[in-house]
């Protein structure tokens, strides 16, 4: 029977935003409002989190998850959960989800689409999710990753640049989803593989999968979606967890 593991990475140190993972909404850690919204994922077996910072390890006492310390020194995510998914005894998964813990909004329905491409289809070795992205003023914005796809649904290429470039009209545009789901024996074989120069070039770790000759497959939907990159990012989900904090009330 095939188990799906979530995994959290969560690290205290940040380029653009340091110590965001402990950043309040709302009077809770930002990382507190991603482990609740992953908990509601349906396909999830269990739920982990993986980091290498006690502060973060003390922040999540009470959100009831099991914490994996891991080493100081993982050059990406995936590298952090690899490790967790290593030390994880309680079972030994099929599948890994590597959910990005920078999401206070997490839509769970994005976490069971990828979850459902691989427990579907034994030839799909890593997943992720996008979205369509309408707003053409973001094209322009580094910090938000977009994909272009073949007619299987499979990653073409992911760049923080605009693609594909407009010269005759398109209107397709699609903003990646920070979720990674892999088979467990290719994540523990991705993470061995040496880093790549598009991967290093964009700093977008799963350009290293495409650039070895593998395919990631995306589920696209209309799934809500915010990270949390910049303190203008950060002062848009305390609105928006304080609006619906207030509208349940």
């Amino acid at each position: 029977m095939k188990k799906v593991l979530g995994i959290i990475p969560a690290r205290l140190s940040s380029t653009r935003l340091p110590g965001k993972m402990l950043a309040d909404i709302c009077g809770e850690p930002l990382i507190c409002h991603t482990i609740r919204q992953a908990k509601k994922s349906k396909l999830l077996d269990d739920l982990v989190l993986a980091t290498d910072s006690k502060e973060i390890k003390e922040a999540v006492k009470n959100a009831g998850i099991t914490v994996i310390m891991t080493s100081l020194n993982h050059k990406c995510g995936s590298d952090r959960v690899a490790e967790a998914a290593k030390k994880f005894t309680k079972f030994k998964p099929t599948i890994v989800i590597n959910i990005q813990g920078d999401e206070p909004l997490l839509d769970p329905k994005a976490v069971d689409a990828v979850a459902g491409l691989l427990l579907s289809n034994k030839n799909i070795k890593m997943a992720s999710a996008c979205i369509p992205l309408d707003n053409r003023e973001l094209l322009a914005k580094s910090s938000f990753v977009k994909v272009v796809l073949d007619k299987n649904k499979d990653a073409i290429y992911f760049s923080r640049h605009q693609i594909p470039f407009e010269r005759n009209g398109y209107n397709n545009y699609l903003k990646h989803v920070g979720i990674f789901g892999f088979k467990r024996d290719f994540l523990l074989k991705y993470v061995k593989m040496k880093q790549t120069p598009l991967e290093m070039a964009e700093s977008l770790e799963q350009l290293r999968a495409i650039e070895n000759g593998y395919k990631v497959r995306l589920a696209v939907g209309n799934f809500r979606e915010i990270s949390v990159d910049t303190h203008e990012d950060l002062e848009t989900a305390r609105t928006i967890i304080k609006t619906q904090k207030n509208e349940r009330k």
